[in-house]
């Protein structure tokens, strides 16, 4: 990519960690959406799509097995194709 044009899909996905304690974390992918179409509008929460805890040393440490690090890939781009065939309005 040469420069960022500043466009964006009206709908996505928003990955965050939770802390849970005990040296847990819960990774949570959240669908959102944007009328603009830009990276100026404001992205707005829509629905919780899926989550799954792990213990924050196999992430901070790069220890997700390959298996586990396609399934969050999977998940990502399955939901992405979703959200683009029937985007939030």
């Amino acid at each position: 990519m040469e420069s960022d044009d500043g466009k964006r899909g009206n709908s996505g996905v928003v990955c965050s960690l939770r802390d849970l304690g005990n040296g847990r974390v819960r990774l949570v992918l959240d669908d959102v959406s944007n009328p603009e179409y830009s990276t100026k509008g404001k992205w707005s929460h829509e629905l919780v799509f899926t989550w799954k805890d792990y213990d924050f040393s196999q992430i901070e440490h790069q220890e997700l097995s390959d298996k586990e690090l396609a399934d969050i890939g999977f998940n990502l781009l399955v939901r992405l194709g979703v959200l683009f065939k029937q985007p939030y309005k």
